[in-house]
């Protein structure tokens, strides 16, 4: 099919002190929609682009997990206005965890139909790419004036067919979700496994649907984080009757931490800590645990894939497989803003300011006591772009949803200003 490539003139209609600019917003996830509800309130014409054809993608894909943090933290204020302005005020207990589609349920659908949001809101559309009409990355470094010229965003739409908008601001809440690590040494792919992306699975997977496809099977899991222990917890309880799956669990370094937190105020994480440890202790013949190994190579055998294992010893070892999944995390898309002047920490792939007050951060600190670290940490070289939630803290996993209620109120207080 032939791509069609069109203009679409988006701005506001105020040039002068830019009184009604444009705001695109990248991702109709949490922090994508207080975005859009701040710009709503400020009377900003607003415009979210979400490459899934619902609102809220990445939460609704790993919408059987259930949260460790209760619903007090994982709505806004913005969002509980926004309910009670639909005449859906949000009854829960506050105290109680919820699962990922319990929260798209109840609040973020329902949100997307105030007629503001709705109206600017395009399903199925991925941003390919941001830039600056008429200027290159390179042009006008430091100018202000570089910010007189708009953004121009490239879009795809589910049908393939490309088009071009424009915005004043643009905000980007695409998150990690959506962009996973490799599955090889080193956070590259190991030989073969671009070739084999077919078979392999990076999302944690849904056993309440059934366990038909997973009995019997031989699974190699790499990843010993929470999604991987997850994962992990979920094969192992997994019914069987004695041809349940079978887990070959890769793990990276020999004595991993599970992100245990001394006296830990939230129950599910602290327990799914433990069980991690007990299930790599070896607690179940169903889960093999193989510490201090990467995956070096993949190979198709038949219908199975030959996995090779490199140890912290130079030993090789190699393994067939049914099913593979590769839960090693994600960092964000950064070639959406590759033609913008983005100032990045080579060591997180944040943006440099957040990045430095992060590292600047205690130590070892657990993700409860994360805060927001002010407007100034969210500035970019280029004028009027801002990475905000979890993408904003690049390779850094302590992000809180609350934290990113509070970006969004930093930033409206100095694009509304």
């Amino acid at each position: 099919m032939k791509e069609e490539i069109s203009m679409r003139e988006t701005r506001g209609s105020a040039p002068e002190g830019r009184r009604s600019p444009t705001v695109a917003v990248l991702g109709a996830g949490p922090v994508g929609l207080d975005a859009a509800l701040a710009a709503r309130a400020e009377g900003f014409r607003v415009v979210v682009y979400e490459a899934a054809t619902t609102p809220a993608g990445h939460v609704r894909s790993w919408g059987h997990v259930r949260l460790f943090s209760p619903w007090s933290m994982n709505v806004s204020p913005r969002m509980r206005a926004g309910l009670e302005e639909l005449g859906r005020p949000l009854e829960v207990d506050e105290d109680a965890t919820h699962t990922g589609h319990e929260l798209a349920d109840r609040v973020l659908d329902p949100l997307w139909t105030l007629p503001e949001l709705k109206e600017g809101l395009q399903l199925g559309t991925r941003v390919l790419g941001v830039s600056r009409r008429g200027t290159l990355k390179s042009e006008r470094i430091g100018d202000p004036a570089r910010g007189q010229e708009p953004f121009r965003l490239l879009l795809q739409g589910p049908d393939g067919r490309e088009w071009v908008d424009h915005a004043d601001i643009v905000l980007d809440c695409t998150g990690r979700y959506g962009n996973p690590n490799a599955l090889g040494d080193g956070g590259i792919p190991a030989p073969g496994e671009r070739a084999l992306e077919d078979r392999i699975e990076r999302w944690i997977p849904d056993l309440s649907t059934g366990t038909d496809g997973w009995k019997g099977k031989v699974v190699l899991l790499a990843g010993s984080g929470h999604s991987a222990q997850t994962a992990a917890r979920d094969l192992a309880a997994a019914p069987g009757n004695g041809g349940g799956p079978r887990v070959l669990w890769v793990l990276r370094r020999d004595d991993p931490e599970w992100g245990s937190v001394e006296d830990d105020p939230l129950p599910l994480r602290s327990s799914l800590a433990r069980t991690a440890g007990e299930l790599a202790a070896g607690s179940t013949p169903r889960i093999t645990p193989l510490p201090g190994r990467v995956v070096d190579r993949l190979t198709r055998a038949g219908s199975r894939v030959q996995v090779e294992l490199r140890g912290t010893d130079g030993s090789v070892e190699t393994h067939q497989v049914d099913r593979i999944l590769s839960l090693t995390g994600g960092v964000g898309d950064h070639t959406l803003y590759r033609q913008l002047q983005v100032h990045e920490c080579y060591a997180t792939s944040g943006p440099m300011k957040l990045a430095a007050a992060l590292l600047g951060a205690e130590a070892g600190a657990d993700c409860l006591t994360q805060e927001s670290h002010g407007a100034e940490t969210l500035k970019n070289p280029e004028p009027d772009f801002f990475i905000l939630g979890d993408k904003s803290y690049g390779r850094n996993s302590s992000f809180l949803m609350r934290v990113g209620w509070n970006q969004v109120d930093e930033v409206f207080s100095v694009i509304a200003s």
